[in-house]
């Protein structure tokens, strides 16, 4: 009986500490505005190079559970992406997983807003399985001829707490 009581608290304890660093592994929002702004930065001294850097999953401009992404708005595809999937589709082809809805031209949109802006959408979270769709809010912001985003995972931030966050 001891033996099954002390297994049962190593369990808990070892499910604790799972969940703890998975917790860690996700990335915050305000990561999401400072590696944007690092992205348009390098973009504009660089884009070329730096939109080729976007496309790899285990590049710089990946981190934790999310990635930088880049879309122009003026050709209406999106530019750079480490997903195949996703890169050089049309812009009004990004949907929300949930509910189909396209999405694409409200990033445009809000990335023509003086700070940028963030939008909300369900989307895939990496390493979840296909189908599950988890809220992401990603920001987003214009440089030169691009639109430079990256998302986060999370389904308790409000418009007013992302909108203060991007016009740090």
């Amino acid at each position: 009986m001891k033996k099954q009581l002390l297994m049962g608290v190593a369990a808990l304890c070892a499910m604790g500490l799972s969940a703890g660093a998975w917790a860690a592994d996700a990335a915050t929002a305000d990561e999401v505005v400072v590696k944007v702004k690092e992205a348009a930065a390098a973009v504009k001294a660089s884009a070329d190079a730096t939109l080729s850097e976007f496309d790899k999953k285990d590049g710089k401009w990946a981190w934790k559970d999310t990635y930088v992404f880049a879309l122009d708005c003026t050709a209406g595809t999106v530019k750079a992406h480490p997903s195949e999937k996703v890169k050089g589709i049309k812009v009004t082809e990004l949907k929300d997983k949930a509910t189909g809805q396209e999405f694409g031209s409200a990033l445009c949109a809000a990335a023509k807003k003086e700070h940028g802006g963030w939008v909300e959408y369900m989307w895939t979270k990496p390493g979840t399985p296909e189908g599950s769709h988890h809220r992401k809010v990603a920001y987003i912001l214009t440089v030169g001829n691009y639109q430079v985003a990256a998302g986060v995972y999370d389904d308790k931030l409000t418009a007013a707490e992302l909108e203060a966050k991007s016009a740090k």
